[in-house]
């Protein structure tokens, strides 16, 4: 049987040799290109990015300044960018509230639970202090200005913090780090006769210092020196104009996912067709190259916003106010006009002021009345523009008179949300992808203990150290969209109200942090860190241990939980496991007896009276001994010995079921204390 690998005829370009297979890619890419330049799908892309950053005209002169056109520069050209306007308004409405990643494993017994809050606090560690909360706030700006934004992520060996020093090597070993970089779609090049965004490969490019390179690779430092660098080539890019040197030479990776042609998948690095500089299997279990679209070319995988659509919109707008302009500009100083033959005299006043004397009335012409209706037209563009992109004027910061309380204001604001659901889909599936991505190359390559900063209660930060084996439960990361009316200052307010109602906030930091992050985890807090305790005790009690008790649990909640062991039928079978679970509900049980009833009102529990409805008695009060009454008649009205009673008037109170509370003896005076030398 013919191996296909090795027949030339049917080699898939994939599994060809390296320089053979960097050959293709270079000839794909240069394809790619011009598929999107002859359907000006690459023009659109030029000239959204020059719209953005508020370049109207021609050339590479941007266009914040009042500029002159027309044969004889009477034209006024005014640009007025609502276009940048509208798309940031976009990008903030969606990207404005902190996103917040949970893991989930795959299953639920205690090591996978606390597995997640740790993974939960490394995914917020990575977005909060390595800025990948940034990175994906610029994939999503490219996407809603170009139609798509990429985020790339890597393992990066000798990052990180050095751990050890390698003596037969003579280098220093890295525990190694996750890096974030975000593509345009000039730099990601992929099979554009698909249907879809299905890839089975990726080709990416990226500009990196030659001399960086060649400190990783020495042996190829001069064909290295010797490429061209990144201005010296002809190649689409987002850039200004610049006549600068630079070191920046592209850098190729080529991303091939396992399939049956390429069953361990493939990843390669290369300067040019014939500079390869790695060649291996795919390290990763997935592509680390996420996408985010506002929307897509039915049939295509390229990206579609409404920014496409807005575009001529936005050269309307900025003709409209260039006829406005130019009509102010050429007649906005007042003219004179009188007959010819007038007997006119003009003497200037002081000030600047004119004095006109004539036998007739000089008249003005108003050449400065703008008709009405070009006024109207212009508040129809930009009412168009913010209906195609869903950001109303509320958004906008310029609320209609109509509507002035607070609750209508936040409901057209959340109906905008809405109104972008789709791109608001994607932002969560690009946080999702990220953060299971995250946690599996953490998963790994994190084999050395590696040190973070993580937040803990009250925002006190702390250190913690984990491998990627403390991540082995984690299968997956989620993002909860919830409510968009929750998402603005608005629904926040409301949301800390009802629960400061329902006394579930407990202190003005919790209600803050509510109201300032819109996340509730914090107040459950306490809750949580319970739950988890609960949950790994009832796995002990199973597995045959015995669990000690302490005064400061929540008694009542452990209890409850607790007899959840033995509800199995097959469970209560095993003595040792009942005799386990019910010692330990019993010691539950002793503690809301015997503990200090102040420290259970504190912990919000409800102490138990004594077995057999009985009351301690209190301590006698120091001072001379009292007389004592005994009688056994007492002792069977009481239900209890009587002991020592000091008065017969405390018989009858006792008799009666209230006690006299005893008055302690006042303190001695400060003259009666012993001050004994040296000590406070």
């Amino acid at each position: 049987m013919t191996n296909i690998n090795q027949d030339p005829r049917f080699q898939y370009f994939a599994t060809k040799e390296p320089k053979e297979t960097a050959g293709v890619l270079l000839q794909r890419a240069a394809s790619f290109y011009n598929t999107l330049e002859a359907n000006s799908y690459l023009e659109k892309l030029q000239r959204m990015w020059q719209f953005y950053h508020g370049q109207y005209n021609s050339g590479f002169g941007f266009g914040h300044s009042v500029t002159f056109g027309g044969e004889q520069g009477e034209l006024v050209q005014l640009p007025v960018n609502h276009f940048r306007n509208i798309a940031q308004n976009m990008i903030n409405m969606i990207t404005n509230n902190r996103p917040v990643l949970e893991a989930r494993a795959v299953n639920t017994d205690y090591k996978s639970t606390a597995q997640t809050y740790l993974a939960n606090s490394i995914l917020d560690y990575y977005m909060r202090e390595k800025d990948l909360e940034k990175y994906i706030y610029k994939a999503t700006e490219m996407a809603v200005v170009l139609g798509s934004g990429f985020l790339k992520m890597e393992w990066n060996a000798t990052g990180g913090e050095r751990f050890d020093y390698d003596e037969e090597r003579g280098e220093f070993n890295y525990d190694g780090e996750l890096e974030f970089s975000v593509l345009s779609p000039f730099d990601v090049v992929v099979d554009g006769t698909k249907e879809n965004w299905d890839m089975d490969w990726i080709l990416t490019r990226s500009f990196k210092n030659r001399y960086d390179i060649m400190a990783k690779y020495p042996e190829l430092s001069e064909k290295i020196m010797a490429m061209p660098s990144k201005l010296d080539m002809n190649i689409y890019r987002m850039a200004m104009f610049s006549n600068d040197d630079t070191d920046d030479i592209p850098v190729y990776e080529f991303y091939h996912k396992p399939t049956e042609s390429v069953p361990g998948g493939r990843y390669m690095q290369f300067l040019s067709s014939d500079l390869v500089v790695l060649d291996t299997d795919m390290p990763y279990r997935e592509i680390p190259i996420f996408r985010i679209t506002s929307g897509e070319y039915m049939g295509t995988p390229y990206g579609y916003s409404p920014m496409f659509d807005i575009y001529p919109i936005q050269e309307s707008i900025n003709s409209i106010y260039g006829t406005i302009m130019t009509n102010i500009d050429a007649v906005g100083v007042q003219n004179i006009w009188v007959p010819r033959g007038s007997d006119i005299s003009v003497s200037d006043l002081s000030g600047g002021m004119n004095l006109i004397e004539s036998d007739q009335k000089p008249e003005g012409i108003n050449l400065t009345n703008t008709p009405e209706e070009v006024f109207k037209f212009l508040d129809d563009m930009v009412n168009a523009a913010e209906v195609i992109s869903g950001v109303n004027s509320v958004a906008r910061g310029n609320p209609p008179a109509s509507l002035e309380s607070g609750t209508a204001l936040a409901l057209v604001q959340a109906m905008a949300l809405q109104y972008m659901s789709h791109l608001q889909q994607n932002y969560v599936s690009l946080l999702e992808d990220a953060g299971t991505s995250l946690v599996n190359i953490l998963k790994d390559f994190a084999m050395t203990p590696k040190t973070i900063q993580l937040v803990g209660k009250n925002n006190r930060p702390y250190l913690k150290e984990f491998t990627g084996d403390d991540l082995g439960s984690i299968n997956r990361v989620i993002v909860d969209i919830g409510n968009p009316l929750a998402k603005t200052t608005a629904g926040k307010v409301q949301i800390a109200e009802q629960l400061l109602q329902m006394k579930m906030i407990k202190s003005p930091e919790q209600y803050f942090q509510v109201l300032n992050t819109g996340r509730l985890e914090p107040v459950f807090q306490g809750e949580i860190t319970e739950s988890l305790l609960i949950q790994a005790e009832n796995e002990k009690l199973m597995e045959g241990e015995f669990v000690q008790a302490t005064a400061m649990d929540k008694h009542t909640l452990h209890i409850n939980e607790h007899r959840n062991v033995i509800n199995d039928p097959d469970l209560r079978k095993d003595i040792t496991l009942v005799q386990n679970v019910q010692e330990h509900i019993q010691e539950h049980l002793n503690f809301l007896r015997n503990t200090d009833p102040g420290l259970l009102a504190i912990i919000g529990e409800q102490p138990l009276p004594p077995l057999g409805g009985s009351q301690p008695n209190p301590a006698p009060p120091e001072g001379p001994p009292v007389a004592s009454l005994e009688s056994s008649s007492l002792e069977e009205t009481l239900g209890q010995p009587t002991g020592d009673i000091e008065t017969g008037s405390e018989v009858l109170a006792q008799a009666a079921g209230k006690l006299v509370p005893q008055i302690p003896s006042p303190p001695p005076p400060f003259e009666d204390l012993e001050v004994i030398p040296g000590e406070g």
